[in-house]
């Protein structure tokens, strides 16, 4: 799991990740010793910023972070730079949480046997994983009504009028009924992305999509140029640079080699975990996600793939449903779109958590104890009492000023956070990774145009070369 921002865009933007782990209770006790370690070594002056939008910031504030001087490190700087020239500085210090989350292997030996022995198992494993991922994708509007805690921007996150959004204060706007203005048009989007609708209904039509939109110009991009002098701009006029800039809610992903793409590592071998990317941070808790926030996601993927039918021509709904969840989630008569006819929000929360319900039940009956029904529980209570929707509460409890609330938020956490006893291990790990970029770099025998030249052309596989 990420929280505090999905990727290192800038120095001023943290990215901590944990480990794989069996259950949410190990992730959350691993984020407590990161949190804690960022913590204590934060210089006097700065602090964990609670909410995902960030406050009122500049350009001329931001830098663009430095991985150092080998292929790999100026890419990835320069991949960040082509961000910046593409949709500004500002953008790239919204944060949130990603959660990844993969099946058990001995649930996948169980649904190979009943998928039948005649698939292979990568295969199965695939078609599980997108199953999932288009029953995401026609209830992803639930996680924004429930979990969007961002209903505030500042007026400098907001680069062009946007007719639904008020006056707060001088300095900041708010939806009236919005649940999450990060994930809205204003948030982590790409107007060059708005008609790019990947398929989800196997990793090949992915993949191949994919790649074709790192191959596709975009005028607008193209007009930038590549260099600007001897200075880097972005690294193609493409609609995406690499496959990483698709701004998706979700993201089938498989472990990378050093240099290898990501396209290539998840036709090659398949998919290894999801990554979900809608869950704003949580400012009402000092790490951005409650445990019962963990085990509900847990329950609410498992019903995704019993969600994901495959039905062709949805994506344009589920993209409609998203949209309104975001904007619009806490206005009481709310209608969204099913199966061509409408059905209000709440009757269809409604029925995603009795369904979560079940799941929560059996996974209780497992594992020895009741925190998943007591997390689906939670979630209705919130549904039975919209005043307890994180978005409102920020409204709410940020009334006379929401700068100072979010200021509040900010050091409490802080503070709290570095009351933790010092990690020691932690670092030992921080002086290794210094002597592994250092090695990094001295070793390196590529200039970095022969590197991204090297990258654009590996495609791994004549066959996946072949469905381009």
């Amino acid at each position: 799991m990420t929280t505090r921002g999905s990727v290192l865009s800038s120095a001023g933007l943290l990215e901590l990740v944990s480990a794989p782990h069996v259950g949410f209770a190990a992730v959350e006790a691993e984020m407590r010793r990161l949190h804690g370690f960022v913590a204590q070594n934060l210089p006097a002056a700065e602090m964990f910023w609670a909410p995902s939008m960030p406050p009122p910031s500049s350009e001329a504030q931001i830098r663009i972070a430095d991985f150092g001087s080998s292929p790999t490190g100026r890419m990835k700087e320069v991949y960040r730079q082509g961000l910046a020239s593409r949709y500004g500085k500002i953008m790239q210090i919204i944060s949130g949480v990603h959660f990844n989350f993969s099946f058990d292997q001995r649930f996948i030996d169980q649904m190979h046997v009943q998928l039948g022995s005649g698939l292979a198992e990568q295969e199965c494993r695939n078609r599980m994983y997108f199953r999932l991922i288009r029953g995401f994708d026609q209830h992803a509007w639930l996680l924004p009504y429930l979990f969007g805690a961002s209903p505030v921007a500042a007026r400098s996150s907001v680069s062009q009028p946007t007719s639904w959004l008020r006056k707060l204060d001088d300095e900041h706007v708010f939806g009236e009924h919005a649940t999450s203005l990060r994930m809205s048009d204003i948030g982590y989007q790409s107007p060059a992305q708005s008609d790019l609708n990947i398929s989800h209904r196997s990793v090949e039509d992915y993949v191949r999509e994919l790649v074709l939109a790192t191959r596709t110009s975009w005028p607008e991009y193209t007009a930038m140029g590549i260099r600007n002098g001897d200075d880097w701009v972005q690294l193609n006029g493409n609609i995406l640079q690499i496959e990483n800039e698709y701004y998706s809610a979700i993201r089938p992903k498989q472990i990378t080699e050093r240099g290898e793409r990501p396209a290539c590592a998840l036709f090659s071998r398949g998919v290894n975990y999801i990554e979900v990317r809608m869950l704003d941070v949580d400012p009402f808790e000092p790490m951005g996600i409650a445990s019962s926030t963990g085990a509900f996601m847990e329950v609410f993927l498992l019903a995704c793939l019993a969600w994901g039918e495959d039905e062709p021509g949805r994506e344009q709904a589920d993209k409609h449903n998203r949209t309104l969840a975001i904007r619009h989630g806490r206005q009481p008569d709310l209608e969204l779109m099913r199966d061509t006819r409408s059905i209000s929000l709440r009757a269809w929360a409604d029925e995603c958590l009795d369904d979560c319900a079940g799941i929560a039940l059996q996974l209780d009956s497992a594992h020895g104890d009741n925190r998943y029904s007591l997390a689906v529980q939670q979630q209705r209570d919130k549904w039975r009492s919209p005043e307890s929707l994180p978005s409102q509460r920020v409204l709410d409890e940020s009334a006379d000023d929401y700068h100072a609330w979010a200021c509040a938020q900010s050091r409490q956490y802080t503070t709290q956070l570095a009351q933790q006893p010092p990690d020691s291990a932690l670092l030992g790990s921080i002086a290794g990774s210094f002597v592994a970029a250092a090695k990094l770099e001295a070793d390196a025998q590529i200039s970095l145009e022969d590197y991204v030249a090297e990258y654009y052309a590996s495609l791994c596989d004549q066959k996946l070369e072949s469905l381009l």
